[in-house]
């Protein structure tokens, strides 16, 4: 869809997935899009650049459509719960970027012609220090 720069594939992942329903279609068999399924697209590309799974976008979306409305408690229930999965994430690729840090130094200090067995010994200081 070119208004917001998606591909066939991607739209009918979503349709797949339950994010998008209800679609009709013309008798060339080409999607039709409702208002509705605009601002669901809009707010699926949303969440999903903030992080949420296509899992977490469908079940808000069907609370939505149940109620007719979602709650301030239950919006803020599930951007707590990502904020908290975020700070983890976080701190894990942190610690990935400080061993790997450290592992670069190692490599560095001993001179780009000596021999690194990271394939055989992996990711250990021993693979640079022979």
């Amino acid at each position: 869809m070119k208004t917001f720069d998606l591909g066939r594939n991607t739209l009918r992942l979503y349709e797949e997935k339950g994010l998008l329903t209800g679609l009709k279609r013309t008798d060339a068999k080409y999607r039709q899009y409702s208002s509705e399924h605009l601002r669901d697209l809009k707010f699926i590309l949303e969440a999903k650049n903030n992080g949420f799974s296509l899992a977490e976008i469908k079940s808000l979306l069907d609370l939505f459509k149940r109620n007719q409305k979602l709650t301030c408690g239950s919006v803020s229930e599930e951007i707590v719960e990502k904020i908290s999965e975020i700070k983890t994430q976080v701190q894990i690729l942190n610690q990935k970027k400080e061993f790997l840090g450290q592992f670069l130094e190692t490599c560095k200090s001993k001179g780009s012609t000596n021999t690194c067995d990271v394939i055989a010994i992996g990711f250990s200081k021993k693979a640079c220090c022979d």
